[in-house]
């Protein structure tokens, strides 16, 4: 759970929310010790940090090679093969240091397949150990329009959803070689994400919740928060700066992925529980875990068991302090909105 460009000052505050990454760090004059020696994991800008600002501090884990180059920006220039030949003049330069971190670059338009990088995406991927992508979905007009119109879109789907943050994961994962995927993280939008667009807005906080969710059911590996906000309403730094609610929610979020990261962390496993449903599922300790939402609507919706849980006389909802009744290897449950999530908890047979 990473914030982009995080401030260092504030690393104690936001380990206390729940975040372990810096991906990126404001390069204000701060030693990386004032954020590792916090617990903060820190991805240093290679165009920023130098290496004997780096050292050998082992909090600093990866390079944060580039930003948008996919899209001729962080740098990058010229056109689409040259943007590629300056990351990969990049990631080898980095890879020559054998200092043991890892390679990590963020990508925007180009996960659209369209006009931005439409040939060389893959390439781009294949120089990096991880990976990760923003669009705005929930507060963008302009992101809207983007993926609304876009080959790849779910027609007649709302762009403005959670869905959209899953869809950007599916969608990444085209450009990674299938046979050995490399690990990707989604941004999440806290506010308003500096945004110029006419009628933009402020993400809320179940939907904050939603789009972490819903990127993680469909694989992300990590969560990149933009917390940088020019809404006008409160400060830059939204994690902190927005209020009490906000910064609650996102707490409880970022704990109740870390209380399951050890189901997260394990393989997921192919089976379609119903139609309308966003699902994933693992399992760990003894216990099967279904990570459910739907695909965009509300309501109630029918979940089919596989085979190997059908005779479970129930299912817990996990932090909500209920169970379901199976019956006939099935259960139902609702779901309030598009942004609703359940996580459901089976016991495995001996």
């Amino acid at each position: 759970m990473s914030v982009f460009l995080g401030k260092p000052e504030h690393a104690a505050a936001l380990k206390a929310a729940g975040v372990n990454t810096y991906m990126g760090a404001e390069h204000d004059g701060s030693s990386v010790s004032t954020m590792t020696g916090q617990g903060i994991s820190v991805l240093a800008q290679r165009d920023e940090w130098t290496r004997s600002e780096v050292g050998d501090d082992p909090g600093v884990v990866g390079w944060l090679v580039s930003d948008e180059c996919d899209m001729g920006l962080g740098g990058c220039q010229g056109d689409e093969q040259a943007w590629l030949a300056q990351q990969r003049a990049w990631s080898e330069e980095l890879r020559s240091r054998k200092d043991g971190r890892f390679l990590q670059a963020n990508f925007g338009n180009g996960v659209l397949g369209t006009w931005w990088s439409p040939a060389t995406m893959d390439d781009h991927v294949a120089l990096l150990d991880v990976t990760s992508v923003d669009k705005y979905a929930y507060t963008s007009p302009h992101v809207q329009g983007l993926l609304a119109t876009n080959p790849a879109w779910p027609i007649g789907k709302s762009p403005a959803s959670s869905s959209a943050y899953g869809w950007l994961q599916d969608r990444m994962e085209t450009f990674a070689n299938p046979k050995d995927l490399t690990p990707n993280w989604v941004f999440v939008e806290t506010a308003m994400p500096y945004l110029t667009d006419n009628d933009a807005t402020t993400i809320t906080g179940e939907q904050i919740e939603g789009a972490v969710w819903n990127a993680i059911i469909n694989g992300a590996s990590g969560i990149a928060y933009f917390q940088h906000n020019n809404n006008g309403e409160c400060g830059n730094y939204s994690i902190l700066e927005c209020g009490a609610d906000r910064k609650a929610k996102i707490t409880a979020v970022n704990a109740q992925v870390r209380s399951l990261a050890p189901v997260l962390n394990t393989p997921t496993y192919t089976w379609r529980f119903g139609t309308g449903l966003d699902t994933s599922l693992k399992a760990a300790g003894g216990d099967a875990y279904v990570f459910a939402m739907t695909d965009g609507g509300t309501g109630s919706r029918t979940f089919v068991l596989p085979p190997e849980l059908a005779s479970a006389a129930s299912v817990v909802v996990v932090g909500e302090g209920r169970t379901i009744k199976v019956s006939n290897g099935t259960f139902s449950d609702s779901f309030a909105a598009e942004h609703t999530h359940h996580i459901y908890r089976i016991a495995l047979a001996d």
